[in-house]
């Protein structure tokens, strides 16, 4: 299931399993350290290891330097890939350390913990989560396959084999081939069940249907670095996506459910009914995701590597699966752009498909009053009209974060004439609606910097955009840039201003704000915060490590027990059980070392299972069963030892089970029984030996 997220199925699915074994020995290999420290070591050093293995594995020895960075940025990316994602080295790392984890916990709580039925469950968490993120025709294969691993896993379960009285290995396998008819039916009956809608009924609300809000990462955050590289005489913009949802508050981005998605043919066109007229060769350095960086009203791509396709609603190149890699180059042909007179010419009405991207709430009071001042000689010139005073009369302030804009909020900064510059940017796509011109938010990346031959576009280059649909033109980007701009501190990203090349324009005079240094406010009170959060967190970490060292001592005390105990025979194993019993009590408060089993009885009131597990251990300890060396006994023992514990948790309060778990009186005053060895059976006397080098005699 892991590996199912990744499109290297067969890459990845390998490195879960490899990463899963090898925790699995980890815990095999440390079930019997003594040092805590050798331990703890062991586990984080052989879990950071495995990781690495499959970083390099995946990238080559190269990757082993850049783990960190590699590892970095596939965080990052989690939060904007979708799978299948690319098995990069960072991803392969990442990949290695939650699988080689599962497989050590599972381990750990199967041998030491002696919990098998327990440890069966710790991986299915993870299967869960991730059934949810692999290719939907793979889902039921995966789905049927760990079904089928879990089954097995239960029937191992059914019978314990660590007794003297279980069945043997070979009866174990003849019973699960004869199982094996019975499971086929049961995988078959399962996938007919997830085909026919019983399993997965329909949804009510589909997710992939619904419009989503943008979810974006702060300039200032966002590392800097070459995303991708442009050989063009176009500046740009180079589009990415559109927002052309709006629902009265936000613009949203379109369904995904929506998109008309359509392969690439071997041709590249995309665009019969455009003529090209620019051209550019882009290739990706550092940015990630689906979708390729385009032109407006795209005609063609020529590229050799992944399928790609085509999105008629958004305009979109991207792939339909996994994400772009490094180094990927194709060419891009787009439409040559319109003038203004032939903007002004454009009167034919938009197609019928299109009308949705007009819709809009009624504009405000000082909307209606603009719009009433602008000129009706063509749709161009009203709303050309109306963009160049936005631009001219509103400051930008503030970061370009997509935010709330409804009506009102227009209607506030129209009079305050103080907006951010996404707010510019919506005011401008709704006045095209309000118009009657379908509009949408385009937004994506422009201008650039020129090294040599090439131009490197950077995340300080993002941009966003109002996009108008003309008829004889298509969709049309228009970028603006605003007359005035309020100077931000130096903590906060630069506002982005660009020369507009898409569609002509006058040239803005851009009002420049002198910055004045002031002295900074004081840290002083930031730092000890800071400080004191540091102080505590390394607290809260040492409190943990001390309250987990108990519960982790206790269960290796417990497996060596038991294995001693197996090893010595049916008698250990009854006074291990016994003292389990006592080493529980003396965590909970009832320690009484210096009593026998028959002792303890009188000061708790009568319970059937308390009096025969006291004088079982009397009995076959030293009494009359010391000589019977029978294996039921010790089960018998153990089961009463186990009934009796889970009574006694059950009786108290969580509080209570919590100091018990992390107590250390059974660790300081552990209960022990030294089991003597039993009697020898009686003989007769026999005549003393003549051999002259004893000189005892043997009886």
């Amino acid at each position: 299931m892991a590996g199912g997220v990744f499109s290297g199925l067969v890459a990845a699915r390998a490195y879960s399993a490899f990463a899963a074994i090898a925790g699995v020995g980890i815990a095999y290999a440390l079930r019997r350290t003594r040092s805590l420290l050798a331990t703890t070591i062991g586990i984080v050093g052989g879990i950071f290891v495995i990781g690495a293995l499959v970083a390099v594995a995946a990238g080559g020895a190269h990757a082993f330097g850049n783990l960190t960075s590699d590892v970095s940025q596939a965080l990052k990316e989690t939060r904007v890939v979708r799978p299948p994602i690319n098995i990069t080295p960072g991803f392969a790392a990442l990949l290695a350390w939650l699988m080689g984890g599962v497989g050590f916990v599972t381990a750990w709580v199967a041998i030491v913990l002696r919990r098998p039925a327990l440890a069966m469950v710790v991986p299915l968490p993870v299967a869960a989560i991730t059934a949810f993120s692999v290719p939907h025709d793979t889902q039921i294969a995966s789905g049927l396959i760990l079904f089928g691993f879990f089954a097995a896993g239960l029937g191992v379960l059914s019978s314990d084999r660590q007794g003297a009285t279980g069945p043997t290995l070979g009866y174990e396998l003849r019973r699960a081939v004869r199982a094996l008819p019975i499971a086929a039916v049961a995988i078959a009956v399962l996938a007919v069940a997830s085909r026919s809608g019983l399993l997965f009924p329909g949804s009510l609300i589909n997710p992939a249907l619904q419009a989503q809000k943008p979810q974006t990462t702060p300039l200032s955050t966002a590392p800097d670095r070459d995303l991708f590289d442009v050989q063009s005489e176009v500046t740009g913009p180079w589009v990415l996506g559109v927002l052309d949802v709006y629902d009265g508050t936000d613009w949203r981005l379109p369904p995904f459910g929506d998109a008309a998605l359509q392969e690439i043919s071997s041709s590249g066109i995309v665009d019969h009914t455009l003529t090209p007229g620019l051209k550019a060769t882009i290739t990706i350095r550092g940015l990630t995701g689906a979708v390729i960086p385009d032109l407006p009203n795209t005609v063609g791509v020529v590229a050799t590597g992944p399928r790609l396709y085509y999105d008629s609603r958004s305009s979109n190149i991207r792939l339909k699966e996994g994400q772009i890699n490094n180094g990927f180059t194709y060419s891009i042909a787009a439409a040559a752009l319109p003038d203004v007179v032939a903007l002004e010419q454009d009167s034919t009405p938009p197609p019928d498909s299109l009308t949705r991207f007009a819709d809009a709430p009624a504009p405000p009071p000082a909307a209606v009053a603009l719009i009433a001042e602008a000129p009706k000689t063509s749709k161009w010139a009203e709303w050309d009209w109306l963009r160049r005073w936005v631009l001219n009369n509103v400051t930008a302030d503030g970061l370009g974060s997509p935010v709330s804009i409804p009506p009102s909020r227009v209607q506030q900064l129209l009079i305050t004439k103080d907006a951010s510059p996404f707010e510019l940017v919506a005011t401008e796509t709704l006045f095209a609606r309000w118009v009657g011109i379908p509009a949408r938010i385009g937004y994506g990346f422009d201008g650039g910097t020129t090294v040599g031959d090439h131009v490197e576009i950077h995340p300080l280059d993002a941009a966003a955009f109002p996009e108008v649909y003309f008829a004889d033109h298509g969709w049309l980007p228009v970028i603006g840039v605003p007359a005035k701009t309020k100077v931000s501190d130096s903590s906060d990203p630069r506002l982005q201003q660009f020369d507009p090349g898409v569609l002509p324009s006058d040239n803005v005079g851009v009002t420049i704000f002198r910055p004045v240094e002031l002295p900074g406010p004081s840290t002083w009170l930031t730092d000890l915060r800071n400080a004191a959060l540091l102080v505590i967190a390394l607290l809260a970490l040492a409190l943990a490590v001390w309250l987990a060292i108990p519960p982790m001592r206790k269960a290796r005390r417990r497996y060596r027990s038991h294995a001693a105990a197996r090893r010595a025979g049916p008698r250990a194993r009854i006074a291990c059980a016994y003292c389990e019993w006592r080493n529980d009590l003396t965590d909970y408060g009832y320690r009484f070392e210096t009593d026998t089993p028959l002792m303890l009885l009188q000061r708790f009131g009568r319970d059937e299972e308390h009096t025969q597990l006291a004088w079982l251990v009397t009995r076959a300890l030293w009494g009359d069963l010391r000589s019977s060396d029978s294996p039921d006994l010790a089960t018998d023992a153990e089961e009463l030892a186990r009934a009796l514990r889970r009574r006694l948790i059950d009786g108290h309060p969580i509080t209570v089970r919590a100091v018990a778990i992390t107590s250390r009186q059974s660790l300081r005053h552990p209960y022990e029984i030294e089991v003597a060895p039993p009697p020898a059976p009686p003989a007769s006397v026999s005549p003393p030996s003549l051999d002259p080098e004893h000189e005892l005699v043997s009886v």
